[in-house]
């Protein structure tokens, strides 16, 4: 007899070779469980990695490039015609917005600890948006006169909190000397990335005045609409400003984080794939293990008239449906670990007391998840290609058993 497409039969036939489980085929049941458990891991860890490593992507797109600038413009020292400067910036359509800065770096120092430092000054009316909701966030005001915001993490290492006392160090010129200046801590802030290291805010004018550029502004950092055409939009941009000024890219900065991300991002990728490979391939052998179980039941069916197509039909019905159940239950165990996996690893945090992703070492201090429904599609069809690739050799192999040598002794 022969039937097109998957007759009733070869669906009949191979869902009860998947579902038989006597005693003598013990051996394949394992397998099958094997296999099953093999494709739920992977595919479930490929969804959790691709979600996190998403994760990691869009942080680093929406929270750290909403701190650091994607494009700053430096010039000349002793200008401080700034607000002219920014209006010719902020009328192009791609600018979100143009904040003047003054930058000191230095050391910080209190109660006999000294850390690097990174002090901003901003205006009041023109800081930021994301340091605006930072103070809102920590309910904190804007830092007047010799007042400056500690990151957390800074204040955690001086052992300093808010109304505490800091002195910091800096070069006095480009050729030598320090100055030493004294602030106050008006608040503590946190960014949540590995800009907290180094991060502290003041005022514009007290910090220009304290400085060595006096009375003047570092440069103008600039929020563009698309940040990865930030390189382009400074060249477009520097036109507007006098001869002189020069510009500096968040790519120049943070660009081998990015680099990073997507570099970890598809090498792990591959790995867990080629586990999920592996896993996947030990459907082939546990097809193996059925055929050599399933011989005479093959033999008798070709008797009874089933084609060789059809006995392939059978089996590839056997290996995709467990192909599909491992793979459907590894697409729900790999949404359920992403939905906890944050707060899992903030538990573990919390018990051991240990910091599992310090921003001395990891752009942030938290895992981000950021599930994307076109990934988790792909990993599963990915999978379930795969399988059915895993089912053709042993299906083959079942469609030439020849009946005559499989029942002459039976």
């Amino acid at each position: 007899m022969k039937y097109s497409a998957f007759s009733a039969v070869s669906i009949f036939v191979g869902t009860r070779f998947t579902l038989s489980s006597k005693k003598a085929n013990q051996l394949v049941s394992f397998i099958s469980a094997l296999a099953i458990s093999g494709l739920v891991l992977g595919v479930a860890i490929l969804i959790v990695v691709v979600s996190v490593m998403n994760g990691f992507e869009r942080e680093l797109k929406d929270r750290i490039l909403s701190v650091v600038p994607h494009v700053v413009f430096f010039g000349d020292a002793a200008d401080s015609d700034w607000k002219t400067r920014a209006e010719a910036l902020m009328n192009h359509d791609e600018v979100i917005e143009v904040s003047p800065f003054t930058q000191l770096q230095g050391m910080v120092h209190s109660k006999g600890t000294t850390r690097p430092i990174q002090i901003l000054g901003f205006e009041k009316d023109r800081t930021p948006a994301i340091f605006y909701e930072l103070l809102e966030e920590h309910m904190l005001n804007f830092p007047s006169s010799n007042e400056v915001l500690l990151s957390e993490v800074v204040a955690s290492a001086l052992n300093v909190s808010k109304g505490d006392s800091v002195r910091v160090f800096s070069a006095k010129t480009a050729f030598g000397g320090t100055s030493v200046h004294n602030f106050v801590i008006s608040g503590l802030f946190s960014t949540r990335t590995e800009l907290d290291q180094v991060l502290a805010i003041t005022s514009m004018s007290h910090l220009s005045k304290i400085s060595s550029t006096k009375n003047a502004m570092t440069g103008l950092r600039v929020q563009v609409v698309d940040p990865f055409m930030a390189r382009q939009l400074g060249y477009d941009l520097l036109e507007d400003l006098p001869f002189g000024y020069g510009f500096r890219d968040w790519f120049q900065t943070h660009g081998n984080l990015y680099k990073a991300i997507q570099l970890s991002r598809n090498m792990v990728g591959i790995l867990i794939f080629l586990i999920v490979a592996i896993a996947v391939f030990n459907v082939t052998s546990m097809l193996m293990m059925s055929v050599l179980k399933k011989r005479r039941d093959v033999a008798v069916l070709k008797t009874l008239g089933c084609s060789r197509q059809d006995i392939v039909k059978i089996f590839f019905v056997q290996g995709t449906i467990i192909g599909v159940f491992g793979i459907v239950l590894g697409v729900i165990f790999g949404i359920l670990g992403c939905s906890i996996i944050a707060d899992f690893v903030a538990y573990i945090e919390h018990g051991t007391g240990r910091v599992l992703l310090d921003t001395t070492i990891y752009p942030i201090d938290y895992v981000p998840v950021d599930m994307r429904f076109s990934d988790i599609a792909s990993v599963a069809l990915s999978a379930v290609v795969l399988n059915g690739l895993a089912t053709i050799y042993p299906a083959l192999k079942a469609s030439r058993i020849k009946p005559a040598e499989e029942l002459r002794f039976h």
